[in-house]
């Protein structure tokens, strides 16, 4: 979203959360067109597929109450996860031998601003699918005890990030929010306390996008178009390979990726140039210094933003990076649409409400800039160029779409200037559930550490998954 934002608009009001026959008859009629065409599905595959499958069948018949925690490293994870139920789970039951008598869906939790930024269409269909705000700074008494009641009482799991937002890395695990596990620990004690029988699952998913060898030729085709925009020496784009030799394909990939470290570093300089940021050259090998280097540089940069962003709301620059992000996200949508009556405001004050608009737009450039900076550390990429090794096409991929979205943010863009341009083929990765009322006794002897412990099983569980998914491809 480059087009800046110079007036403050009437905040929508969306309709209560429930699931709406209509909507959810439309979401499957729509649903082949776009797999195909805005998500670029071409295949879905489960690992472990039993375990999403009996999760959902022990939660439609009464055993357990579900909440379905899924990785977001790609952004699109939740219309992924709407086509996995409504259209995979019920292929893979059959698959198994034990088809399904129901038809699946779940309740997505997704932060506030996404209705106010994502149009109207968007704003019609997120709550007649169930889905339900969430707020990452202010507390919502109302929106947590109906997401609470969901939970408990509701005919559909819950799903959320426990990443609370994209992450952009399909193969590491960046960081982790207790909120759902929060959530099953309150449902926990509810449940037992209702003298119920039912368990409380929590279903680890982990995402993964993987691409053929072939592939590799949209990817140098990005590269070459960034190399071109920054002014740096451009590569032709390869002809596509009509069968080469392991040892090419992997040679290949490793050219492409010191090609990226070249582009990254560039855009890397160019947002401290922007920002006055003076760095110093330093000497030596560059493959033995690029980590530590980029790292602090990539780091003062968003320290900069950061601050950047926050002086221009008149916000304090404390907490760790990633809640200052939702701190002037939250401010800036607030100010966007502000929740007053704007119509009935004198017109002076409209206008002042319109600078304040303008003001917050530029002021999230900043933020948005970190939202993504946050995650593109160095070693993602170059653990796999290190000792002459080749990376994988997947790396390769995830490495070239930030880039592409790294200049968009540094010239003012979001999310959605993000590209997806290649065929995808998804595989989700069941890991065994996580069960909360078993943990009900540590939780009430020290809350803190029943989390903590929470979370390193969660944890563990999402790095299995990336090990299963990276044995098989």
């Amino acid at each position: 979203m480059k087009r800046p934002i110079l007036r403050a608009e009437q905040r929508p009001t969306l309709a209560a959360p429930s699931p709406d026959p209509f909507a959810l008859a439309l979401i499957d009629a729509v649903g082949p067109a776009y797999a195909r065409m805005a998500l670029k599905l071409a295949s879905l595959d489960f690992i472990h597929g039993e375990r999403f499958v009996e999760a959902v069948r022990d939660f439609n018949e009464g055993r357990a109450r579900l909440v379905l925690a899924f990785r977001h490293p790609y952004g699109d994870e939740p219309q992924l996860l709407t086509w996995a139920l409504h259209r995979g789970l019920a292929r893979e039951a059959r698959r198994l031998g034990k088809p399904l008598s129901f038809r699946p869906h779940c309740l997505f939790l997704h932060g506030y601003e996404v209705p106010l930024w994502s149009g109207p269409l968007v704003r019609w269909i997120l709550p007649r699918s169930g889905s339900m705000p969430v707020y990452h700074v202010r507390l919502d008494g109302a929106g947590l005890r109906t997401i609470r009641t969901a939970l408990r009482e509701g005919a559909h799991p819950l799903a959320l990030a426990p990443e609370g937002q994209a992450s952009y890395r399909s193969e590491t695990l960046p960081r982790l929010e207790r909120g759902a596990l929060q959530l099953g620990f309150w449902c926990a004690e509810e449940i037992e306390a209702a003298g119920r029988p039912e368990k409380v699952h929590i279903l680890p998913l982990s995402v993964h996008v993987s691409y053929r060898e072939e592939d590799i030729v949209g990817l140098e085709a990005l590269a070459h178009d960034l190399e071109e925009r920054l002014g740096l020496p451009r590569e032709k784009p390869s002809e596509r390979p009509g069968g080469p030799a392991a040892e090419e394909e992997a040679e290949r990939r490793r050219a492409l990726g010191l090609r990226l470290r070249l582009i990254d570093l560039a855009l890397i300089g160019l947002g401290e140039s922007f920002y006055g940021i003076k760095t110093e050259e330093r000497a030596g090998e560059p493959q033995a210094l690029f980590s530590a280097w980029r790292e602090e540089r990539r780091l003062a940069l968003l320290d900069e933003a950061l601050r950047r962003g926050e002086a221009m709301l008149g916000l304090p620059s404390d907490g760790d990076r990633i809640s200052r992000v939702y701190r002037i996200r939250h401010e800036g949508w607030n100010r966007i649409f502000p929740e007053l009556d704007l119509a009935s405001l004198p017109p002076l004050e409209r206008e002042l409400a319109d600078r304040r608009a303008g003001e917050a737009w530029y002021a999230m450039r900043h933020m948005e800039l970190v939202d993504l900076g946050f995650y593109l550390d160095a070693a993602y990429l170059e653990d796999q160029l290190a000792d002459g090794a080749s990376p994988t096409i997947g790396r390769l991929a995830e490495t070239a779409y930030s880039l592409v979205d790294l200049a968009s943010r540094l010239t003012g863009g979001d999310i959605r200037g993000r590209p997806n341009l290649l065929p995808r083929r998804i595989t989700l990765v069941a890991e065994p559930p996580l069960e909360m009322r078993s943990r009900l006794a540590d939780y009430r002897a020290d809350r803190r550490a029943a989390l903590e412990k929470a979370e390193r099983d969660l944890s563990d569980a999402f790095h299995h998954a990336i090990k299963e998914y990276l044995d098989v491809h």
